[in-house]
């Protein structure tokens, strides 16, 4: 792994061919190093080695363009574009792969992650103002499709969260002797003496949603817990 400006000094025969050999290596690992080459070249590759990403020098030789994510202990080839920056996936580990951050509602510097701040901004929160923003923060929560004006989940702010909720119950109870319940409601206590020798009171009504429904301290679905990312 080597890096090489590609330029042959006038010099003596063994330091020109040490210049060519070590320009011959650059090529041939893709002028691999911690640092991009001193002197690059229009469409020139460059492989860096401390945070295992792939470039090429662009047409103009005035910027690099990022190709690919290479994580080296997998042998995983992740190239840049083949999924949007702020796009949000599931994961079946718990812990990011490369190229992607856990939407942990984390506070991140908007000059390193510019490109993911230049796509999402400050719609999950604005951080300090001017140096951070804020990622979602998807953890233990189920992402519902944004309404959009369509109607179904009107007057939602895009990126907002919204607490739990379920529809009203209503129910009604029979006072008829004996008095009659149904579905949640219970009668419990009561005594004899109604004109037919029926039970002609109660002690209480209960309502215990229990007794027909699975219950918790939440209302959801079935589902299982899987790591939401996005990418960056």
């Amino acid at each position: 792994m080597s890096q090489h400006d590609f330029t042959i000094a006038n010099q003596t025969a063994s330091s020109a061919r040490s210049d060519i050999n070590s320009g011959l290596q650059a090529l041939a690992s893709n002028s691999s190093g911690s640092s991009a080459p001193s002197t690059p070249y229009a469409n020139m590759w460059w492989y860096n080695s401390n945070t295992n990403v792939l470039y090429i020098r662009n047409e103009g030789n005035n910027a690099w363009i990022k190709v690919a994510d290479i994580d080296q202990g997998s042998s995983i080839f992740q190239p840049a574009n083949a999924v949007p920056i702020g796009a949000v996936n599931t994961f079946a580990m718990s812990t990011p792969p490369t190229g992607w951050l856990s939407c942990d509602g984390s506070l991140l510097s908007r000059t390193t992650y510019s490109n993911l701040f230049s796509v999402v901004g400050t719609t999950h929160g604005a951080g300090d103002g001017s140096t951070t923003f804020k990622l979602p923060d998807l953890r233990g929560e189920f992402v519902r499709g944004w309404d959009g004006n369509r109607g179904v989940d009107s007057g939602r702010t895009f990126g907002s969260a919204q607490g739990d909720a379920i529809r009203n119950i209503t129910g009604t109870l029979d006072a008829s002797k004996p008095p009659v319940a149904t579905g949640v409601f219970t009668v419990q206590g009561g005594f004899g003496g109604g004109a037919d020798g029926s039970q002609s009171s109660v002690s209480r009504y209960t309502f215990d949603a229990s007794t027909q429904v699975p219950t918790a301290d939440e209302n959801r679905p079935r589902n299982i817990a899987l790591l939401y990312c996005i990418k960056y």
